[in-house]
């Protein structure tokens, strides 16, 4: 298999190369936070016709075709921008990651193994764009900004309609203040109510791209619920 250029740009011929109007902020709204949730159901599910095509591409790459590997690009990369948006809150951050993280898994698909499991391409995937994340923030040791100074209003939206005087102001006002509020939980919360409220994965996709237990990652969805609407309700955001 031929390797990517590790920078990213360009890389195989522009096969891993990001479409700008593919690579922007997704506007779909994060449910509400259920904490029933809990209880909920853990289901692997059967492998799908997707999984199966995936499964090919892959094995077309490894033996040569890098072209097999622009599908899997186009189908995931606003997925793994939107969960590396939500943790830098940087465009150009979530740009870069995104970037990265699909030449890291072109370069490693050779060792890379689905085994007949559903959505094996996308959770591994996601795994190396969460470590990718994780090592910005680690790296940076920043102060975490508003999403606002980098995102349109509208763009990045976080649904989450609290019984407190917040639910009267405007729809603006209130994005802002959880836009600011996810920046503010800590990354291991962070990461689990992005992966379980924005981008609605099941906790055994979650289980496989953030490698805990099950049990350990409802009792983190949990208590960022419950952190998320502290802060808002306390007041406690910081600018």
């Amino acid at each position: 298999m031929h390797s990517a250029d590790s920078s990213g740009a360009g890389s195989v011929s522009g096969v891993i190369a990001l479409e700008r109007e593919e690579s922007g902020p997704i506007a779909a709204m994060i449910p509400a936070a259920q904490i029933a949730d809990m209880h909920a159901d853990v289901g692997g599910g059967a492998v799908t016709e997707r999984d199966r095509e995936e499964e090919h591409l892959i094995a077309c790459c490894v033996a040569g075709d890098v072209e097999a590997f622009r599908p899997l690009v186009h189908r995931y990369q606003r997925l793994a921008f939107s969960v590396a948006f939500r943790m830098l809150g940087s465009r150009a951050d979530a740009e870069d990651i995104t970037q990265q993280a699909f030449v890291d898994a072109f370069n490693a698909l050779d060792r890379f193994r689905g085994e007949g499991r559903r959505h094996a391409f996308s959770t591994w995937l996601l795994r190396i764009a969460v470590n990718r994340a994780k090592d910005v923030l680690k790296s940076k040791r920043r102060t975490e900004e508003p999403l606002d100074r980098d995102v349109r209003g509208g763009e990045a939206a976080f649904a989450y309609d609290p019984s407190t005087p917040e639910a009267n102001a405007s729809s603006g006002e209130r994005r802002q203040l959880l836009e600011r509020a996810l920046l503010q939980l800590p990354t291991k919360y962070r990461e689990v109510l992005i992966l379980k409220d924005a981008e609605d994965l099941s906790y055994e996709e979650i289980r496989a791209i953030l490698q805990l237990p099950i049990t350990t990652l409802k009792i983190r969805v949990v208590r960022a619920r419950a952190m998320l609407r502290a802060t808002i309700e306390g007041g406690g955001l910081t600018s």
